[in-house]
């Protein structure tokens, strides 16, 4: 295969975030923010689509979830500054806030629990990677503008080729979407795309 040909071509796929808290209504960050995240039902049926094509072809599927203890003692200064974490046991470890949603498949993936937006970030992360021989990762999921950007970010610093699935993203407002996509894209850090089957090919 060409490297023209190969160019959209993923090894593995990254689902970041989509958990209760943010995309279920009754969600301690759904409800705590007022207005949710845009286009919602449309990013958790195009994350169904990539995470299914990925376990056809065989390419491994791997779920990020932002957690913290029960006292947010890893919390960290940031994050109460931008979540409800002295309230509802918001992303609290292995509460139903904290875990992924029904509508999307989890037989079979895996699983790296992060207390920060960068997925990377004190996580056992890119030792999977490099363990599971990954160069190339699709990455999808939420917020768009904060941990999926984060981590691509991150993914670029350590050499992975990078392409975001534009459709299997999410954020506040179309603007802050285009923006976090305009930023990754003009400095060379992700192709953006939405996804579609030649992503993974069939083994």
């Amino acid at each position: 295969m060409s490297e023209h040909e190969d160019r959209w071509v993923a090894d593995a796929l990254l689902v970041i975030d989509m958990q209760n808290s943010f995309l279920h209504p009754k969600g301690a960050l759904y409800r705590a923010k007022g207005a949710p995240l845009i286009e919602i039902e449309a990013t958790v049926n195009a994350n169904r689509r990539a995470i299914e094509a990925a376990k056809a072809a065989g390419v491994p599927v791997i779920f990020t979830r932002q957690c913290y203890r029960p006292d947010y003692v890893d919390a960290g200064r940031q994050s109460p500054k931008n979540y409800p974490l002295a309230s509802d046991d918001a992303l609290i470890e292995g509460s139903w806030d904290y875990a992924i949603v029904d509508e999307l498949p989890v037989d079979n993936a895996l699983f790296v629990d992060k207390p920060r937006m960068d997925a990377f970030y004190n996580t056992s992360l890119e030792v999977l990677l490099r363990g599971l021989s990954v160069s190339r990762l699709a990455i999808g999921g939420v917020v768009t503008n904060a941990c999926v950007e984060t981590t691509t970010r991150s993914a670029a610093m350590r050499d992975f080729d990078v392409t975001v699935l534009a459709d299997c993203c999410t954020t506040a407002s179309a603007a802050d979407q285009a923006a976090s996509f305009a930023g990754l894209t003009d400095y060379g850090l992700a192709r953006v795309r939405d996804f579609g089957l030649d992503l993974f090919p069939a083994p």
